[in-house]
């Protein structure tokens, strides 16, 4: 009876010291994976490299390795990290999957593809999960499908959905200078708004009435076309906002040529304005109230714009979310560019997705769920949607070249976005209501 008891406070006392250095185990990988969330991945390589002397066939400390040498571009040293965990979890479907997309991921960075998609074949036909099944689509090209809308060899960029939803206004640099056209959503060109031979125009936004388009025009200073992505306020582009009468072509200068006045977005009802402005050699984030105004009787005078933030660094690229009273903008006060939501009077600041990553063009959902935005990752700039509370980030485009300017239309059924997939920057449709199914991703794996 003494020996059993005796045995028993060994067992429990065995079992006691397995889950207090399980638990340590535990929370110094969460602690590694913090230093990697933050961008330091030369210490947490430093830390797991140590680990790895003591258990050396650890899969998640390999897996983490792996993620490290990723992020410092020691894509072959990561491969081979990948590698090892694959055998350690052969016995853990779960894990094995996530193995391999990790692994088919640093293939593609390096351009194997063959061998990124022999794994993701793999991970396909091995699971019914639609998570991993997305984080597979994701892989290997767009998540939904896809309509080109505009053709030829000039760039067209920056478009906005009008209010009803039925047309695109949009930027083109077909005449040898950027112009403001309106096109259906199957990329007719219904109308050309904008005349200004000697200013490249761009980002428009629709007013309260749809007769009026307010848009950035920067002074043509050279037949190349710059994309707006961020500015600087350390750049010199001077630059000015106007507003025009679709159908009379009437336009009124809102905010003359200055250094980096540019970037405007309207609230949902069009009754207000947020754009970025140079000041003390920086972006700032203006906002104009046009709701009390006749816009065919406006002048300058008639408005005056309210400054929203005070910072030493850029704070450009706003978007409002759909009650018009907050901003989701875009800042590189964390080093990396990333989106930051404010109140519009300049209150209640928040740092939105913290991540090492730069992330631009920033676009809300109608109904105030979903953020779409454009990341720089891994040398590759493509279109990422995530949760309204941070989280369930998610990469919806994915091919070659470069894709940007997201927006949303009215009813959150598309996405308009550009892309230089076709060597010049055409405007894109992305129908949110139609996925890429289980059986077109098997025929993209073929």
């Amino acid at each position: 009876m003494i020996r059993t008891k005796l045995l028993y406070t060994l067992l429990m006392l065995f079992c006691s010291l397995f889950v207090l250095l399980l638990g340590c185990q535990i929370n110094e990988l969460k602690q590694i994976e913090e230093l990697l969330d933050n961008g330091k991945a030369d210490a947490a390589v430093e830390k797991l490299v140590e680990y790895l002397e003591t258990d050396e066939q650890n899969p998640q400390v390999l897996m983490l390795l792996g993620k490290s040498y990723n992020e410092l571009g020691r894509y072959n040293d990561a491969v081979m990290q990948f590698e090892k965990a694959t055998q350690q979890y052969a016995s853990e479907s779960k894990k094995l999957n996530e193995v391999r997309l990790e692994l088919a991921s640093t293939y593609l960075h390096i351009g194997d593809r063959e061998s990124a998609i022999r794994l993701l074949r793999k991970v396909q036909k091995s699971t019914n999960n639609p998570k991993v099944l997305q984080k597979v689509i994701e892989l290997v090209g767009d998540s939904y499908s896809i309509k080109r809308l505009t053709y030829g060899d000039s760039d067209n960029y920056s478009p906005i959905f009008s209010p009803d939803g039925k047309q695109i206004a949009f930027a083109s640099f077909r005449l040898d200078n950027g112009e403001i056209y309106l096109m259906d959503l199957n990329g007719r060109i219904t109308r050309r708004v904008t005349y200004s031979t000697d200013f490249n125009d761009n980002s428009p936004a629709f007013l309260h009435t749809p007769d009026y388009i307010f848009y950035s025009s920067d002074i043509k200073d050279t037949r190349e076309i710059k994309l707006l992505i961020q500015s600087s306020g350390s750049t010199p582009i001077f630059a000015g906002l106007n507003l025009t009468h679709i159908h009379s072509k009437v336009t009124h200068n809102v905010i003359p040529n200055s250094f980096g006045t540019r970037a405007p977005q309207a609230s949902r009802e069009g009754t207000m304005v947020v754009y970025e402005s140079n000041v003390d050699e920086n972006l700032e984030l203006f906002l104009l109230e046009f709701s009390e105004l006749e816009l065919s009787q406006f002048t300058p005078e008639n408005i005056t714009p309210k400054r929203i933030t005070y910072n030493e660094t850029d704070d450009g690229s706003p978007s409002f979310f759909p009650d018009g009273k907050r901003i989701i903008f875009v800042s590189s006060r964390n080093d990396v560019n990333q989106l930051i939501t404010i109140d519009i009077d300049g209150k209640n600041e928040r740092h939105f997705n913290p991540n090492r990553f730069d992330c631009y063009n920033p676009s809300v959902s109608p109904d105030g769920k979903t953020i779409a935005f454009m990341s720089a990752r891994y040398g590759d700039w493509e279109i990422y949607l995530i949760d309204v509370n941070g989280k369930n980030e998610r990469q919806i485009t994915n091919d070659i070249g470069r894709s940007i300017h997201p927006t949303f239309s009215p009813d959150g059924r598309y996405i308009a976005f550009v892309s230089d997939r076709s060597d010049a920057f055409h405007i894109y449709l992305m129908d949110l209501n139609n996925p890429i199914t289980q059986q077109d991703l098997v025929k993209r794996l073929r």
